[in-house]
């Protein structure tokens, strides 16, 4: 999949591609991220991981008719993107709590706001290299904790709300 050029849907700031971060995580499930808000981008052709892609595409099927039409374009493929909240069953049979989605009716990607996945994540510490600038050290690292709390989720079922 070419990702040159894919723009954040909220700020326009270029994605950093899953290859260029070089952490598990990212490349597994194919997660752009924004360096300037952390935001994640998600899609199914670029998951290394075939859990991951099979997840995106079930994800998917919940967005072709279905959500609210938001004001976004999917960084993929440019198509006016949906809403949805949407929750993952912990082994208790228990729901976590809501979360907001943007899902793109034309392909198998998906927007994550920093915002929506902090809310069930741990606290987020910020170990910054030298060479980023302080809001893209911050947001790298919180791109990174965000990453592996989706790693953990894409293990337990999800419902669309």
């Amino acid at each position: 999949m070419a990702d040159d050029n894919l723009h954040c849907p909220r700020d326009g700031t270029i994605l950093i591609s899953p290859e260029t971060t070089k952490h598990t995580a990212f490349s597994q499930h194919g997660i752009y991220h924004c360096p300037e808000c952390a935001g994640l981008a998600l899609h199914a052709k670029a998951a290394a991981s075939a859990i991951s892609a099979e997840k995106l595409e079930e994800l998917h099927d919940g967005f072709t008719d279905q959500g609210a039409p938001v004001e976004i374009l999917c960084p993929f493929c440019i198509a006016g993107m949906r809403v949805r909240d949407f929750a993952f069953r912990k082994l208790d049979g228990s729901l976590t709590e809501l979360i907001e989605i943007d899902g793109c009716p034309s392909c198998s990607s998906f927007w994550l706001d920093a915002s929506e996945l902090q809310r069930i994540s741990p606290t987020i510490e910020s170990y910054p290299s030298n060479q980023e600038t302080s809001t893209e050290k911050t947001a790298t690292s919180e791109a990174k904790t965000l990453s592996i709390v989706l790693e953990v989720l894409f293990h337990l079922p999800f419902v669309l709300i």
